[in-house]
C-alpha cells in the first residue's frame, strides 16, 4: 500500500460531515455533533485501508460556520488543499436532505479559486441520514426531489460524478448496534464507489494559491463596494426627484391663474 489515494470532504456544518469522515475510515476519530455550531475548525485528517489500498480523508470546516469569516473558510480549504497536491481520488459533497445556495456558491467558489472545471468528473454529492438508502427506488426519487430545487442545483448533479444516499445514524443508546451495522453497510457502498467509479486528479498549480485568493477576496470587497456606492447613489436620486416633484407641484400651486380659485 504505497500511493496514498485522498478523500476531501466539503459540506455544509450540520449536514453529518465528520460523521461520515468515521464511516468512510471505520473509526470514531472524528468528533460528532448534531447542531448547526461548527467542531471541525481545523483540519482533520485520519489514514485507513481497505483492500490493499490506503486512503486518506481529510474533513475540513463546514461551510456557513457562523463563528469564521468566508476568508478563514476560504483560505482553510485552501489549505487542505496543499494537503492533496500529489493527487485527489474524490471530493465528497455532504449534503442533508437538500443543497443550499450557499452550498452551491462555495463549491463553485472552491472550482473557480482552487480547482478548475475538471473536478466536477472527481466529485461525488453525498446524501447523509437517508433511512432508506439501500432502496433504490427511493434513492431516485429523492435525487429528483433534489434536482428539482433550482437549476443550479440540477447542473451540478449533472456534472458531478454521481449522487449516493447513505445513512450515518449516532452510534449510541439502545440502537447503538444496529446504527454500526447500517454504518457498515453505508461504509462498503462509498468504498466499492471509490474503487470503480473514481479516478485520480491532479490539482492545478498550487503556487501562488494564497495570492489568487488574495486577490479574489480584494475583487469581491470592490465589487460589494460598487454595489452600495450605486444603491447609495439610486436612494439620493430617488429623495431629488421626490424633492423636485414636490417642487413642481407647489409651484403649479402658487402661480396658478386667480379664477380657479374663484
Amino acid at each position: 500500500m504505497s500511493e496514498v489515494r485522498n478523500i476531501l470532504l466539503i459540506g455544509r456544518t450540520g449536514n453529518g460531515k465528520s460523521a461520515l469522515a468515521n464511516v468512510i475510515s471505520g473509526t470514531n476519530k472524528f468528533r460528532e455533533i448534531e447542531d448547526s455550531v461548527s467542531e471541525t475548525k481545523e483540519l482533520e485528517l485520519e489514514m485507513f485501508g481497505y483492500q490493499g489500498i490506503k486512503y486518506r480523508v481529510i474533513d475540513t470546516v463546514g461551510i456557513g460556520d457562523t463563528k469564521l469569516k468566508s476568508k478563514d473558510v476560504l483560505n482553510k480549504v485552501a489549505k487542505a488543499c496543499y494537503e492533496v497536491r500529489e493527487g485527489l481520488n474524490q471530493i465528497f459533497l455532504v449534503i442533508g436532505g437538500r443543497i443550499t445556495e450557499e452550498e452551491i456558491e462555495t463549491y463553485n467558489l472552491l472550482k473557480q479559486v482552487i480547482f478548475n472545471e475538471d473536478i466536477y468528473n472527481y466529485t461525488t454529492i453525498v446524501r447523509t441520514r437517508f433511512t432508506d438508502f439501500e432502496d433504490e427506488r427511493r434513492c431516485e426519487e429523492d435525487k429528483e426531489k433534489i434536482s428539482q430545487e433550482n437549476e443550479k442545483l440540477t447542473e451540478l448533479i449533472r456534472e458531478c460524478n454521481k449522487l449516493i444516499h447513505v445513512d450515518n445514524p449516532p452510534v449510541k443508546g439502545r440502537s447503538a448496534t444496529t446504527n454500526k451495522e447500517i454504518r457498515e453497510v453505508s461504509r462498503e457502498r462509498l468504498l466499492k464507489h471509490l474503487i470503480y467509479d473514481c479516478g485520480n486528479y491532479h490539482p492545478i498549480s498550487l503556487d501562488r494559491l494564497n495570492e489568487r485568493i488574495s486577490s479574489y477576496l480584494t475583487e469581491k470587497v470592490q465589487i460589494k463596494k460598487e454595489l452600495e456606492d450605486l444603491k447609495k447613489f439610486q436612494v439620493e436620486e430617488q429623495i431629488k426627484m421626490e424633492a423636485e416633484r414636490k417642487r413642481s407641484k407647489f409651484n403649479s400651486i402658487l402661480f396658478a391663474p386667480a379664477n380657479i380659485f374663484q
